[in-house]
């Protein structure tokens, strides 16, 4: 597990808009939950379709690690995110943390807590 590699790639897919890199994180059988109240995405293919259907209303996309730990094969970060929102216009902040439970090197649990404001 190298949380930084994961961290450093998982920037790279977001603001490069690279749904297949995003994909190559996680294990063929991961689960990704975005919200703590929605089912599930499970699996790689299934993960690399939301991340596509998520970045296509994207443009101008910064993300940043505010700060970030490990305890044992889990990896904590607190993030943020800002956007160009395409049929909006609007300028849109995040601000979220992340738990990443590895198995090897690729991600086969991952929940997200985030908040959204336009700016």
């Amino acid at each position: 597990m190298d949380a930084n590699r994961f961290l450093a790639q998982y920037k790279e897919a977001w603001e490069t808009k690279n749904p297949d890199l995003a994909a190559l994180l996680f294990t063929r059988d991961a689960h990704y939950h975005e919200t703590p109240f929605d089912e599930p995405i499970v699996g790689r293919e299934a993960i690399r379709a939301y991340w596509k259907g998520a970045t296509d209303t994207q443009q101008d996309i910064h993300f940043a690690v505010r700060d970030s730990f490990t305890v044992g094969h889990t990896l904590v970060a607190e993030w943020s995110a800002a956007y160009r929102h395409k049929p909006s216009g609007e300028r849109r902040e995040l601000a979220g943390a992340l738990l990443a439970d590895f198995y090897g090197e690729e991600v086969r649990t991952f929940r997200e807590y985030w908040h959204r404001r336009v700016v």
